[in-house]
């Protein structure tokens, strides 16, 4: 199946399992690089104080489609289009943040991603549960939550949350290392392919939610084999 993904930074089996591994005393059984679909979108935020003063924010975010949780592109990163013809897709979004693949970046500091077209087994990438709309709107949700919580709900007499008005589904690689745990279950960890960190709390519910929602739309199409083999 074909994608527009982000290029895994860590995508080798085994070196993924050697860094897991100089962390944790758990012992691998297997291992699986998965793709979670996130809806990328530029956004301006519009804080207007008690005094009437207003202040404009802009930024680019993804939300998961599984259950819209948000997650910030910090000013820092660069994004690097592999393929020519995804341009005219990401001209718009990532504005000053595109840069040609030939740029040097010297900035140790700089986080740089690359996106591209790319083949994967329909059986590594997880289902929406969400579309764009849902998705964008629980994530706008979340967003304005945080916010009031960081600048303080007597700060400003209102906050509103704008995104505009084009959007791209991006997949997120992320690899997951299943392991036993003392009770002899199967459990498994999720690592940021991009990162090489270990992710927890919504990022794994949303894999969780991924999955359930995998292995659903593939007994439905047991049933609908078997009902048409009959």
């Amino acid at each position: 199946m074909k994608i527009v993904g982000m290029v895994p930074r860590f995508d080798d089996c085994d070196d993924v399992i050697k860094r897991y591994c100089r962390k944790n005393f758990k012992a691998p059984c297997s291992i699986e690089l998965i793709y979670v679909p996130f809806v990328l979108f530029r956004y301006r935020i519009e804080l207007t104080s008690l005094f009437g003063r207003r202040k404009t924010e802009k930024g680019i975010f993804l939300v998961d489609s599984l259950q819209g949780i948000p997650v910030n592109i910090k000013k820092n990163t660069k994004f690097v289009l592999k393929d020519e013809g995804l341009r005219g897709q990401f001209d718009g979004l990532l504005g000053p943040a595109l840069i040609d693949s030939t740029d040097l970046i010297k900035d140790e500091k700089t986080i740089t991603v690359s996106i591209k077209w790319q083949d994967v087994a329909e059986e590594q990438i997880l289902p929406a549960a969400l579309d764009e709309k849902a998705a964008i709107k629980a994530g706008k949700n979340l967003l304005m939550y945080d916010i009031m919580k960081l600048t303080g709900g007597l700060r400003y007499r209102r906050v509103d949350v704008v995104p505009e008005p084009q959007t791209q589904t991006l997949y997120y690689p992320y690899w997951l290392i299943y392991y036993r745990d003392k009770k002899n279950n199967m459990r498994f960890d999720v690592l940021d392919a991009l990162s090489g960190q270990k992710e927890g709390g919504q990022i794994i519910r949303s894999v969780k939610i991924g999955l359930v929602e995998k292995q659903k739309s593939s007994q439905n199409v047991n049933i609908e084999k078997g009902a048409s083999e009959n």
